[in-house]
């Protein structure tokens, strides 16, 4: 796993990704540490930590794929450029593929983090715990950062209203890993 970790390659697509889009890069960064931060809570090994780390670190690069003016776009995305969004995860799994020794559960990650509890997820409409644990882990921290954070089509949202929303998209998240998130990282003060 160290051997992942220390890759040259998964270190080139982020900074590529950095170059692209800094605003994915900040985003990647921080689902990053949500996901460590997470993983030790529920009481995980420091490797089963830096595998969530790594996946954290690179679940969105797919979204290089994506034109400039899709990811900057102030506005409510078309069906057709909401189509190609949808894309990112694939593209990325494919491009993490193709680095030396990465983890299954860091391709689970980039491919699945779109994936919802009740099937309407993307890109394959996995259900329940046909998603892979880590991937369902993943959602929860993606949602979370991304609500949470300016983004050019709408406010941050305070960690109540996050958590709020969250808690009220019945469907979305595996459910005791949400509120697992909650208990160990809201109502702990983890997150501030």
């Amino acid at each position: 796993m160290s051997a992942a970790l220390d890759n040259a390659g998964a270190l080139i697509a982020i900074a590529r990704l950095k170059d692209k889009d800094e605003l994915t890069f900040l985003h990647s960064l921080a689902v990053s540490a949500l996901m460590i931060t997470l993983g030790r809570g529920l009481g995980h090994g420091e490797e089963e930590v830096r595998v969530l780390g790594l996946g954290g670190l690179v679940h969105d690069l797919g979204k290089m794929a994506l034109p400039d003016e899709i990811l900057t776009k102030p506005g409510k995305l078309t069906a057709e450029e909401m189509s190609l969004v949808r894309g990112h995860p694939q593209r990325g799994y494919e491009l993490v593929s193709h680095v030396a020794d990465v983890p299954k559960q860091v391709l689970d990650i980039c491919r699945h983090h779109h994936e919802k509890f009740d099937g309407s997820g993307y890109p394959s409409r996995l259900a329940g715990k046909n998603i892979p644990y880590v991937a369902r882990l993943a959602a929860i921290c993606d949602v979370y950062e991304a609500l949470t954070t300016i983004r050019p089509y709408k406010r941050a949202f305070s960690q109540a209203e996050a958590i709020n929303i969250m808690m009220n998209s019945p469907g979305h998240f595996d459910s005791q890993l949400l509120s697992a998130f909650v208990s160990k990282m809201v109502i702990s003060g983890t997150l501030h």
